[in-house]
């Protein structure tokens, strides 16, 4: 029985694949050294202490990701590794005095192959292979909510490109832009309404502000991200949209049992395509694996595919003193199995 269900998967996957082109495989790299930056000013935090995120999407049908060039469809396999590190001199959280240090390094290896690999890639015909690259260093004082970091960043393409970036973050609001030599990319602010245990924040209403970011490329191309608590910080419905252009990016509600969101999540999205076509997709994501189809993230990380199931062996999670949690948490995971003392019954010794 368990065969038949995977000959039905291989032939449905087989039916559905899409076709990475060289060019969406190109395209990849500015998006991808953007959500990098995101995720760094995500996860450096005044009131944290080290982040670490690692992944692997791996797809054992070459049939799934064929390259399309114009000299036909080439069998082999689109891939994506990343890993990335920000630690503190305060990582393990017994200090919480004075200024504390950190460094971060987040990279990402991403393109396709026309063999499987792990570590060591075949550079044969019709491969292009992407390393983009982000190192850092911040300088945050919890007791005052203040962060200031700087860095650069490395993109490996059909160029070597180097960028530098700046990063400041006091109390819930963020900023960071990108330069490349003295000309700007784009500029990222967060802000981070929604209460937060481990940024020292109440439980109160406060838990039902949403977060909001935006995100300027140029006068003509600014992108709005906005994320709503709609029931104990476990149900979110989230949404990005272009202001400019003004059209819709995609939506998504999300359920997270644990608001640590390191136990579980799910999700159901809705994409809009260039070809104003909407698909809608989901996944499931465990502590180290996420399954996912046509899910909103995978397009704007995986060369827009659509069509193929997602396994992604993965991990992400972060510290802030003694708690982890996942990116973007409002609080820490349980650290206990029971919030009663244990008592002594009279027959203890």
């Amino acid at each position: 029985m368990v065969i038949i269900l995977l000959t039905i998967l291989a032939v449905i996957q087989t039916a559905l694949a899409w076709n990475p082109t060289p060019l969406l495989i190109e395209e990849q790299v500015p998006q991808t050294a953007f959500m990098q930056l995101q995720d760094f000013q995500g996860a450096a935090r005044p009131e944290y202490n080290a982040y670490i995120s690692a992944g692997i999407i791996y797809l054992p049908l070459p049939s799934q990701s064929a390259l399309s060039t114009e000299w036909g469809i080439h069998n082999g396999f689109a891939f994506k590794q990343n890993l990335g590190i920000w630690l503190t001199n305060n990582f393990d959280g017994k200090s919480s005095k004075g200024l504390t240090y950190g460094l971060g390094w987040f990279g990402e290896r991403q393109g396709w192959n026309n063999e499987d690999f792990l570590f060591v890639p075949n550079r044969g015909n019709f491969s292009q292979i992407n390393q983009i690259h982000t190192f850092g260093f911040t300088i945050a004082d919890s007791s005052k909510h203040l962060l200031f970091g700087s860095g650069l960043q490395y993109l490996n393409a059909e160029n070597d490109t180097f960028n530098w970036w700046l990063l400041g973050t006091w109390g819930r609001f963020s900023v960071l832009p990108n330069f490349h030599k003295n000309e700007l990319q784009f500029i990222n602010a967060q802000l981070y309404l929604q209460s937060r245990e481990l940024r020292g924040n109440k439980d109160s209403w406060q838990n039902y502000l949403p977060d909001l970011e935006c995100s300027y490329f140029s006068k003509d191309s600014i992108k709005m991200f906005i994320s709503q608590n709609i029931f104990k910080q476990k149900f979110y419905l989230e949404g990005a949209f272009w202001a400019r252009p003004q059209d819709l990016a995609w939506a998504a509600f999300k359920f997270y049992p644990d608001p640590s969101r390191l136990l579980l999540a799910l999700e159901a999205t809705a994409t809009k395509k260039e070809s104003d076509d909407i698909y809608f997709g989901g996944g499931i994501i465990l502590p180290f694996l996420r399954v996912a189809y046509n899910s909103t993230k995978d397009y704007e990380t995986f060369f827009k595919n659509r069509g193929v199931w997602i396994v992604e062996f993965r991990l992400a999670i972060g510290t802030a003193g003694d708690a982890f949690f996942a990116l973007n948490a409002p609080k820490n995971a349980p650290s206990e199995i029971s919030e009663k003392p244990v008592r002594k019954t009279e027959n203890s010794k």
